[in-house]
């Protein structure tokens, strides 16, 4: 028996990295997932890999996490096949690496867009399906990080953007507390994981991971 069995989970950012690895735990538990990425060909790539493990437990969507109508689509595909989801893993991102100075109005927006916006959205439209179709039950873990408690160096946007998603966490768990419903909805603050998308951002900016060593290794 696993943890999760006969729940239906929905992560996003699933191609790669922290997604996929929240993707490969949650099976093994016993749960059938629902794993989504903007990337197509990642998702394809990673879609085989669980497959091989368990087929008939996995299957993927495309999904813009900053795009509401993305987000209805994916919810109404659910609904119709699975009838509701027991969990979400909001755990869709990006990362900017660069100064206050360096970065430009619409590369902050982007980030905000995609990591707390998308976040919000997920958030919002899964308490709405827990409510209505299970009772009010289920669980939302939101991926912040380190960065949105403490700050990181040459990371503006996206402190700003986890800090949102810390703070945006708390206050729907006083939200669904105070109507005493049992939907449990909490952050995880990762500290730095070399992901293939960290690795992209940085490159061979050896520089850059010394700061990082420095700061939190």
């Amino acid at each position: 028996m696993g943890k999760l069995d006969n729940k239906v989970i929905l992560v996003t950012g699933a191609a790669r990295g922290i997604g996929k690895g929240c993707v490969s735990k949650i099976l093994s538990e016993g749960a059938k997932v629902i794993a989504t990425d903007i990337n197509k060909e990642l998702l394809k790539e990673s879609e085989s890999e669980w497959s091989e493990k368990a087929h008939k437990s996995i299957r993927t969507n495309i999904l813009d996490i900053s795009s509401e109508e993305d987000w209805k689509r994916v919810m109404s595909d659910i609904e119709e096949k699975e009838g509701s989801i027991n969990g979400l893993v909001n755990n869709a991102g990006i990362v900017n690496l660069k100064t206050i100075e360096e970065m430009s109005l619409e590369e902050f927006r982007e980030t905000q867009r995609i990591n707390l916006t998308g976040t919000f959205i997920g958030t919002k439209l899964s308490v709405e399906m827990m409510r209505d179709k299970n009772g009010a039950k289920g669980s939302i873990v939101n991926i912040s990080s380190i960065s949105g408690q403490t700050g990181t160096l040459n990371c503006t946007a996206y402190s700003a953007s986890k800090g949102g998603v810390r703070m945006l966490t708390k206050a729907v768990a006083l939200e669904i507390g105070a109507k005493r419903e049992f939907i449990r909805i909490n952050s995880v603050h990762p500290g730095v994981i070399m992901t293939p998308m960290q690795i992209e951002r940085a490159g061979d900016d050896k520089e850059l991971w010394e700061d990082v060593e420095n700061q939190y290794l």
